[in-house]
């Protein structure tokens, strides 16, 4: 019985409802309005409902000061071990007047962008949107890792009473040629170039863009000049 009593006035109470609600509203309004406070807080945030919104981009020439500003972005590291064997001999056998060592070394090879080569021009920028044209990546350095050198074979000949101070320099030299070519060879500068573009996108939507794309100055990477010792 109640439920159909309930059923039966359950529009009118909506309208009641409706209308306590909106009087509420109004007399909410009407006390904000009769007070100073209240007539400030309003027209603030009235104001503040058509107030514009301004976005600054940064030009061409203000990114890439930034990017230069990082100089040389590592972005790839390779690390390799090497069995060296150099032999020193004045034209006899070796087990005569000669003498043979054989070192393990451990080289670290570091390769990334060199951004001071990047210049306004390398910078598309339209709207939301830029291109990046980047110097191809680029080996970098050439290491042989400290205290990593060991000598686990070495012998002189019979009239050898002084050894040859300068064969173990040759022997880092040989493992810094070999770590170079196998930098070369391998998959370090593809490394570094998709580490690159990663790296310098994240960058560039960070300073606003939304969409960022990264291109390259060559269609294919030239070899790399040597690196410094």
């Amino acid at each position: 019985m109640w439920l159909r009593i309930l059923w039966r006035l359950r529009r009118p109470l909506w309208r009641g409802a409706k209308v306590v609600g909106i009087s509420a509203v109004a007399l909410l309004a009407f006390l904000l309005v009769s007070r100073e406070a209240g007539r400030e807080w309003l027209l603030s945030r009235l104001q503040a409902l058509g107030a514009p919104v301004y976005r600054t981009q940064p030009s061409p020439v203000v990114i890439v000061e930034r990017l230069q500003a990082m100089r040389r972005l590592e972005t790839a590291r390779q690390t390799t071990l090497h069995d060296v064997a150099v032999e020193a001999t004045n034209g006899l056998p070796v087990w005569l007047a000669g003498e043979r060592l054989r070192m393990r070394v451990v080289a670290e090879a570091s390769a990334g962008i060199d951004l001071s080569k990047l210049r306004p021009e390398h910078v598309q920028a339209s709207g939301k949107h830029v291109r990046l044209i980047l110097p191809d990546p680029q080996l970098f350095e050439i290491n042989i890792r400290e205290g990593s050198a060991e000598i686990y074979h070495r012998e002189r000949g019979w009239l050898v009473f002084r050894p040859d101070r300068t064969i173990e320099q040759r022997a880092r030299a040989q493992a810094w040629l070999e770590a170079r070519q196998a930098a070369l060879q391998g998959d370090l500068l593809a490394q570094a170039r998709q580490n690159a573009a990663h790296e310098l996108t994240r960058l560039l939507e960070m300073l606003g863009f939304e969409q960022a794309h990264i291109g390259w100055q060559t269609a294919q990477t030239p070899t790399p000049p040597a690196a410094s010792r």
